[in-house]
């Protein structure tokens, strides 16, 4: 039987596995790495129609607001001066001249009760009722809320359209009020305040009313106190000092007084005085006890007037017709104009005129918008000389796109709009002053250009930025699913190779303990040989490991 031949590999020990896998590995990487730059590119090209995308929707809304400009022209407003208002235009304002008087400015109600020693004082219980509009509110007032402060708190959370609040006004005696304002100005919005409360002092919102005598400052025996039913118009308080004193009723007596809006005046008390009231003004008396008043002894006490200011509508009278308005903000007097009244008085004149300015910022932004996108579209799908291909260069759509903005402003006198179109670059440029002249001359031609201008981009403009159905959605959308797959495809590929590093690593182990078996018996066989023949000077053994020979 014929021997198998035997097999040697030389220096097999001095193989570097790990070398070879690195091979393997880089030589499966080249496809990959392909495929990744190529998920690159198409996530470049994702972006950049993005920012396409943004151009053509700013172009979209520079032609939208052309086109708004016809139906509503820019105008603004102007105002002479010292005038009780401001004007702003609102939309739609017919240009001309206005005279413009205001009569009343427009107020919300306002009710205070009459005066209390502290935000403290008792109220009573029960409730108290506020109408507005004809619609009641019941507030009820019970021991855990029945102290001025108390109630305004509860009115407040009752939610109804007025705020309540407890103020100090400093009138002597009794300087806390409860003020009830409504929250909106108008005379619709007027209401009234009834209170039906027992075991306090309740508050009355309906009824003038004069204070307790603050008498704190008075060092004689005698006691004043000032009464009567009150006449005047004004919530203010009312201060007296004792001039030249004495016993009341022996001696003359002679009193001072004033008010916090001025007024002033002095009472006299007779020796023959016995009690009576004494007149001081606006319905208010004052009345002395028994004893004696020292000089510069002082006293005084709070008058209240309910209504502090009534509800009222705004009245404007514009030529010969008078508006009213239930806030300050009038915009039912010219057409179009908002007034903001600040004051009365008049007339004053309002002028009303195109306004060219915003209008020609307007077509600004237009050129702007357009020349980003042209820019744009130009420099991500046209291929330049010696210059990095760019993201977009097998375009044709967006390429197509651009040559039909081109080719349809080529058909408008784009020069009645003061804009002009770089021949070599195809941008355009705005002149502001000659837009000017040309709407101040024939106003009728630049707005048939800004009809000619919307009706011939905005279709093609509409295409590109479409949702879902436009030519950028479209591509965006292509372009996504060749993400999916560029993708699938290189995690397919990477698990492939991770495989293949297993499976070379796994047979490499095999060969490696083959090697490492047959190396342990070669040395056996070396050993004994040597240990056979160590007499023989002449005999060589070749280095362990470094040659493996199998024979069959």
């Amino acid at each position: 039987m014929a021997s198998t031949p035997s097999v040697t590999l030389s220096n097999f020990t001095g193989l570097d596995f790990n070398q070879i896998l690195q091979a393997d590995a880089a030589a499966a990487q080249v496809p990959i790495t392909a495929l990744q730059n190529e998920l690159v590119g198409v996530n470049t090209a994702i972006s950049t129609l993005g920012t396409i995308a943004g151009d053509f929707s700013s172009l979209q809304s520079a032609l939208n607001t052309l086109n708004t400009s016809l139906a509503i022209p820019p105008a603004g407003v102007t105002v002479s001066q010292n005038a009780p208002f401001t004007a702003a235009v609102a939309g739609g304002a017919l240009n001309g001249t206005y005279h413009v008087t205001v009569s009343q400015l427009a107020s919300a109600q306002s009710l205070a009760s009459q005066g209390y020693t502290s935000s403290d004082a008792s109220v009573g219980n029960g409730s108290v009722t506020i109408t507005i509009a004809g619609q009641p509110t019941s507030i009820t007032v019970d021991s855990s809320h029945d102290t001025l402060a108390a109630l305004a708190s509860a009115i407040n959370a009752a939610g109804i359209g007025v705020t309540a609040q407890v103020v100090n006004n400093g009138p002597p005696g009794a300087p806390y009020r409860l003020q009830i304002t409504s929250n909106a100005t108008g005379s619709a919005h007027a209401f009234s305040i009834s209170a039906s409360l027992s075991g306090g002092t309740a508050p009355d919102f309906a009824n003038n009313e004069i204070s307790p005598t603050d008498t704190s400052a008075v060092t004689g025996t005698a006691t004043p106190t000032i009464g009567g039913t009150y006449t005047g118009t004004l919530s203010q308080g009312y201060h007296f000092t004792v001039v030249s004193g004495g016993p009341v009723g022996v001696d003359p007596i002679t009193i001072a007084w004033s008010s916090d809006s001025g007024e002033a005046g002095t009472v006299t008390v007779p020796t023959s005085y016995t009690g009576q009231q004494l007149t001081v003004a606006d319905g208010i008396s004052l009345t002395l006890g028994t004893g004696t008043l020292n000089a510069n002894d002082t006293f005084g006490a709070g008058a209240f007037v309910p209504q502090v200011t009534a509800a009222q509508d705004a009245k404007v009278q514009v030529g010969s017709q008078i508006v009213t308005s239930s806030s300050n903000q009038v915009s039912n007097a010219i057409s179009g104009v908002t007034l903001n009244l600040s004051g009365t008085g008049g007339p004053s004149v309002v002028t009303v005129a195109p306004d060219l300015t915003t209008e020609a910022s307007q077509i600004s932004a237009f050129v702007s918008a357009y020349n980003t996108a042209a820019k744009d579209v130009t420099s991500n799908t046209q291929a330049q000389p010696k210059q990095t291909t760019p993201p977009l260069a097998n375009d044709g759509g967006l390429r197509s796109t651009l040559f039909n903005l081109q080719t349809q402003l080529g058909t408008l006198n784009l020069s009645t709009l003061g804009i002009s179109v770089d021949q070599q670059t195809g941008q355009l440029t705005f002149n502001q002053q000659q837009f000017v002249t040309s709407a101040s001359s024939n106003p009728t031609a630049v707005n048939g250009t800004i009809s000619q201008l919307y009706s011939a981009l905005n279709p093609t403009v509409s295409e590109v930025v479409a949702p879902n159905t436009g030519l950028i959605a479209t591509e965006t959308s292509n372009d996504q699913q060749k993400t999916t797959q560029l993708a699938q495809q290189i995690n397919t590929l990477t698990a492939q190779e991770q495989q293949q590093q297993q499976m070379l690593q796994a047979e490499f182990a095999q060969i490696q303990a083959v090697v490492s078996s047959y190396q342990s018996l070669a040395q056996l066989f070396t050993d004994n040989s040597s240990s056979s023949s160590s007499s023989s000077s002449g005999s060589s053994t070749p280095a362990p490991g470094s040659n493996l020979t199998v024979t069959g």
